[in-house]
């Protein structure tokens, strides 16, 4: 295998030819022949499990929350809802600019899962519900937390 070029699962495993090679062993092995900084590991890891805080009764994702945007958001919008569905707002298919719309969407149902489970371990459901989106005109996939869908 050529580790110039990016391998996916599949050629990993053909390469491999052994059928209890796991996705963690393909874990280790891009780890291994890719440099990447811990820290990238970290953040990666919080797309998935986010620190989360409540304000006004509401949870938002702590690193997308800015204070005087939500005032804003609150004072345009007057619903409390709307604000906390546009602060947690996040774009997958912004953020991962080469991924397909499937690709976007599959990645996105895991984060909206994993953020369902923090979610509901930490605070209870009455806090919102994590959702992807998927717009059709854009062909853009998003990930948000709110109580109510717009």
């Amino acid at each position: 295998m050529n580790s110039d070029q990016p391998f996916s699962f599949i050629d990993f495993k053909k390469h491999n030819n052994d059928p209890a090679i796991s996705g963690i062993d393909y874990v280790h092995a891009v780890y291994a022949t890719t440099p990447l900084h811990f820290d990238l590991l970290i953040h990666y890891a919080q797309l998935f499990s986010p620190d989360m805080t409540v304000m006004d009764g509401r949870v938002f994702i702590r690193e997308l929350y800015d204070e005087n945007r939500h005032h804003a958001l609150l004072e345009s919008t007057e619903d409390a809802d709307h604000a906390q569905y546009w602060m947690n707002l996040l774009e997958i298919t912004g953020l991962f600019d080469d991924l397909t719309t499937e690709q976007a969407i599959a990645l996105a149902r895991i984060m909206s899962q994993s953020w369902n489970n923090k979610l509901l371990t930490e605070y209870g459901s009455s806090y919102g519900e994590a959702r992807y989106i998927y717009d059709a005109d854009s062909d853009e996939v998003f990930v948000t937390l709110a109580r109510q869908p717009l």
